[in-house]
């Protein structure tokens, strides 16, 4: 068979879309290499349920995966995996996953005033910072002498179409799809400082720095190296050091004229974004301990003054970002990003059994598609307060078989088919405690290595679009901070992105960087006989 007879015909929404998918090849890979973008949060493996697509004209074979994820009567109309899908004729397929074009990213306008200079001003020269997400990209344009920003742009990482963490990433790069990777980040980023330039009017030629952080993986990914040492004990990364370089030799094009930097790390799995974080809250100039945890998938966290700093990281999953949850998705309008469930009626709620009544809001106040990870943190909050699950997270009845609903949806906009409701699973319950329990685990035993009690840290600072906008008592509630810290916690935004936007318009910031990463030490909690203690301690939901 001729590898390019293959076509397949791809309906969202009113636009259709053709491509080609080579022989033996998945749907989701063909998508991925011509630009269709796809939520797989799974990496491909067939076992989150994200990639559904609608078979309107042809066949695609039912295979085991799809009859573990979709039932009989979905599977009926057509609904299949596009991760397990392999085409041998031409068909015609309607895309079901969910677009995140609208996702609510949070960049540094959320968390620090735009005007960050004096605006009478007139810069002649321009910069670009970068924060690099596993989940989003957030970039600013910004005047290199008034030092303020001029425009904002944020987008999804389209390299979470190989899974929804970093694991997923060194993964996918070492079985083949570096290049595919590497490419997919660059292609992001041109993609953001062109829009940063035509929405701004800004003349190419002034932008004339670049300043780049992430964590390692993400650095990797985007320099092309390899990530063999970053998949397998004892984690040695190719390069974590400031990397300088021209943009056309960071990028392979002429289209800016400027130097491109990307900001040091301190290891395998804290990188530039945790250094950049550091340095905004002023950990390299404090004489008190403070605290920094960036509640991302990664789960790093630091704590430390100006004389010496420990760093760690702690796999948290996806889960704080809707990720491995049945009804779960990104931060996109009409996810639900806040829960309150009530033994009566009041207020405007919506009936979900004749004991419990839910209320609920969803990101830009949509009708209701999905759950995101601060909705997924409030409704087992408020399970727990209403002691529908118990201390060991067992949902109770009648709600453990079928999940306990909190609204309904439509499927898809596009096929307008029957409401189905939008639960929380006993699974999804599980995710969440085993989240938890790697932060607070990590929490704990950074503190105590550190020889330091609670009563003794200063500041708590919570980084990353997650930690912003937590409900912080609730997420004191079900244990994932200890209450002792409760009254001292700051959330700061991206402390990324504005880390990189203070390399560009401080001259100081080089050396703090380097002072925090001479000073800061890595404690390995994989190796920690008292951290995994902690982590089987704190999978239940008893008094914190």
């Amino acid at each position: 068979m001729d590898k390019a007879n293959i076509y397949i015909q791809l309906v969202r929404g009113n636009k259709i879309s053709i491509i080609t998918c080579e022989e033996k090849e998945s749907l989701l890979n063909a998508m991925n290499r011509q630009g269709i973008y796809s939520i797989a949060t799974c990496g491909g493996k067939g076992t989150c349920g994200k990639c559904l697509v609608q078979v309107l004209e042809g066949t695609l074979e039912i295979t085991t995966q799809d009859r573990k994820i979709i039932d009989e009567e979905e599977l009926a109309k057509g609904y299949r995996l596009a991760c397990q899908a392999y085409p041998k004729e031409d068909c015609k397929l309607r895309l079901l996953s969910g677009d995140e074009s609208n996702f609510d990213i949070i960049s540094v306008t959320d968390s620090k005033d735009r005007s960050m200079g004096k605006e009478e001003i007139i810069d002649k020269e321009y910069g670009i910072a970068v924060d690099i997400g596993t989940t989003t990209i957030a970039a600013c344009l910004v005047g290199l002498t008034s030092k303020k920003i001029i425009e904002t742009y944020t987008t999804i990482n389209k390299q979470r179409v190989y899974g929804a963490d970093v694991i997923a990433r060194i993964k996918a790069s070492n079985s083949g799809k570096r290049t595919l990777l590497r490419n997919c980040i660059r292609k992001d980023l041109l993609e953001s400082f062109e829009h940063l330039l035509r929405v701004s009017g800004i003349n190419r030629k002034l932008v004339r720095k670049i300043a780049i952080a992430g964590n390692t993986t993400m650095g990797h990914l985007l320099m092309g190296y390899s990530c063999m040492g970053l998949g397998a004990y004892p984690f040695k990364p190719v390069n974590i050091g400031r990397i300088k370089k021209e943009f056309k030799d960071f990028f392979g094009t002429n289209d800016l004229e400027s130097s491109v930097t990307l900001l040091p790390g301190i290891s395998a799995f804290v990188g530039g974004d945790i250094t950049a974080g550091l340095a905004v809250s002023d950990f390299d100039k404090s004489t008190n301990p403070s605290l920094l945890v960036d509640l991302g998938t990664n789960g790093e966290m630091a704590i430390g003054t100006k004389e010496r700093i420990i760093v760690s990281s702690t796999a948290a999953g996806p889960a704080f970002e809707g990720g491995n949850i049945s009804c779960g998705g990104g931060s996109v309008a009409g996810a639900i990003c806040s829960v309150i469930i009530e033994g009566g009626s009041h207020g405007e709620t919506a009936e979900v059994n004749k004991q419990q009544m839910v209320s609920y809001k969803t990101i830009g106040d949509k009708p209701a598609v999905g759950i995101c990870g601060t909705g997924v943190l409030e409704i087992t909050s408020e399970l727990l307060r209403n002691h529908l699950i118990d201390a060991n997270g067992l949902l109770q009845q009648p709600y453990f078989e079928h999940g306990f609903p909190i609204a309904k949806t439509n499927k898809t906009m596009e096929t307008m088919d029957q409401e189905e409701p939008i639960i929380v699973t006993q699974k999804d319950i599980r995710e969440i405690q085993l989240a938890k329990a790697a932060i607070r685990a990590g929490i704990e035993t950074l503190i105590a290595s550190y020889g330091i009690s609670y009563e003794q840290i200063g500041n708590v600072y919570l980084a990353g679009g997650f930690g912003y906008k937590i409900n912080i008592d609730k997420a004191v509630h079900i244990g994932l901070l200890p209450v002792e810290l409760s009254g001292k916690i700051k959330a700061i935004g991206n402390s990324s992105l504005i880390g990189a936007i203070q390399y560009l318009t401080d001259e100081g910031m080089k050396n703090r960087l380097e002072h925090i990463i001479a000073i800061a030490k890595e404690l390995n909690l994989s190796e920690d006989r008292d951290f995994n203690n902690r982590y089987v301690k704190h999978m239940n939901f008893l008094a914190n």
